[in-house]
């Protein structure tokens, strides 16, 4: 089997070298005692010019010294860690809270966890519930999801923050009756709370809000129900919200056998000036709905699929309107046979790729025009899985090109697997060439906790079709609208 394994790697690294462009690896950081689960973000935490790295990790239920971590851009050093009693999964939020004209990090994750930390120190500004407090589980409150910003509602002069708390992280699979979850609106001055609004039917959630625009009017989209839960998609005005009311909330559409847990996207796709709702939900059906109407403009059904990968936006083609890419999983969690990756014409419904590729496919991709044909590239990590006996795995960021049905791989091999932290594309040090940065974790053991790898690899070219470069988009919040 062994032997099987290594041929398997040279292969696997001899495919990689054949198309890939110029790159270089710039840095590369382990990380114990964490799966990274949160995708990078970016802002300079050592005012010397360059970006630096801002990621959640940890382990379940279990005490990390590396909850949170900041990696320096330049030398991939580590600028500070913060211990947290649980996995943060979630994507860092930021806002220069403390005066220091250093942004300061807001991020969260299980249990109640949530926190805002010093940009420049690592040191804890607030925590929204500490363990003096008790189980949070017993105060109705359980898990944070990515979060948005919003307006001043305090009058403290600084942007607040609108997150989903649900998902019971002790209930079990077959367990129908589950607690309601809330939306919360939160100082990010004091980390309280600013209201408190329970979800129609007092159903639970695993689905971040956000903001969409339209109309003169602000409308937050929102989901209901679980893997095994169904529920619903919705949307109500944000006005409403922040009076603490929800009686007025219109479901987009309902699933009867499985709820809604990925981000939905927005963009105006049939050119009515409303941005329109593309979703990819639980039971593996893509949909489109009209901003204005709710009607559906397209859908497709795969019947025996779950999707667990929130959907990307690219131009995949030249009519102007962004296209919709996601993974589905054909089984049910956690035992799958293969992943499909499907991309879909924005404007016209149609399927435009549809191949089966690599194993345990849970992370999104970003897009961008890496060949300057004004077509955008999907890149993604494709994990392997080598030896079935002992799971050994490995991985390597995959591009493919749809224009030229070519794919390639960019940067080296690595053992271990993305888990849900999607790759990304920034331009650190503003020199106007992209570095690539991503996270992967190996499996963790009964002995053994697991550690991360968080790499940078430098493309050295320039990219001037930047549709999709992080986690839920340019706006990190599933949005196109500036």
């Amino acid at each position: 089997m062994m032997k099987i394994t290594r041929n398997f790697a040279i292969l696997y690294m001899i495919s990689s070298s054949v198309l890939s462009f110029a790159q270089r690896e710039s840095w590369k950081i382990q990380i114990d005692s964490a799966n990274i689960f949160s995708s990078p973000r970016f802002t300079d935490l050592n005012s010397d010019g360059v970006k630096d790295i801002v990621l959640g990790g940890g382990v379940e239920a279990i005490p990390t010294p590396n909850g949170i971590i900041a990696i320096d851009g330049k030398t991939g050093q580590m600028l500070w860690n913060f211990p947290t009693p649980t996995q943060t999964y979630t994507s860092a939020m930021f806002q220069d809270i403390t005066g220091d004209k250093i942004d300061d990090v807001f991020i969260g994750g299980r249990a109640g966890s949530f926190f805002a930390i010093n940009g420049n120190t690592g040191e804890l500004i607030w925590e929204f519930f500490s363990k003096d407090q008790g189980d949070p589980r017993t105060k109705g409150i359980l898990n944070f999801y990515a979060t948005q910003w919003i307006d001043d509602q305090d009058k403290d002069g600084y942007k607040d923050l609108l997150v989903s708390n649900g998902g019971d992280y002790l209930a079990k699979p077959e367990d129908k009756e589950r607690g309601g979850s809330i939306l919360m609106v939160i100082s990010s001055k004091s980390g309280k709370t600013i209201k408190t609004i329970p979800l129609p039917e007092k159903r639970e959630t695993y689905y971040a809000p956000h903001i969409v625009n339209h109309q003169q009017e602000t409308y937050v989209v929102f989901g209901s129900g679980g893997e095994t839960i169904d529920g619903g998609l919705w949307k109500v005005r944000l006005s409403e919200v922040l009076n603490g009311k929800m009686k007025n909330a219109v479901e987009i559409t309902h699933d009867s056998e499985k709820g809604f847990i990925l981000n939905s996207l927005s963009a105006d796709i049939n050119k009515d000036e409303v941005p329109d709702i593309l979703n990819a939900r639980m039971n593996g059906t893509l949909s489109a709905f009209d901003g204005q109407t709710n009607r559906v403009l397209w859908e497709h059904n795969f019947p025996g699929y779950e999707c667990y990968v929130t959907p990307s936006f690219g131009h995949f083609n030249e009519d102007g309107v962004p296209d919709f890419f996601t993974i589905i999983s054909k089984g049910t969690f956690p035992i799958y046979q293969e992943w499909r990756l499907i991309a879909v014409d924005g404007a016209s419904g149609k399927i435009i790729m549809d191949e089966v590729s690599g194993f345990n496919q849970f992370s999104p991709a970003v897009c961008a025009d890496l060949n300057n044909d004004k077509i955008d590239e999907i890149i993604f990590v494709e994990n392997a899985l080598l030896d079935p006996s002992t799971f050994l795995m490995i991985n390597q960021v995959k591009v493919i090109d749809i224009r030229s049905n070519k794919n390639y791989y960019i940067g080296p091999v690595r053992t271990g697997i993305s888990m849900a932290s999607t790759p990304s594309l920034e331009d650190l040090n503003n020199d106007g060439k992209f570095e690539l940065v991503l996270a992967v974790t190996t499996m963790e053991s009964e002995n053994e906790m697991p550690t991360s790898i968080v790499q940078c690899i430098d493309l050295e070219q320039s990219i001037e079709q930047l549709t999709w470069p992080v986690y839920l988009g340019p706006n990190e919040n599933g949005s196109l609208e500036k």
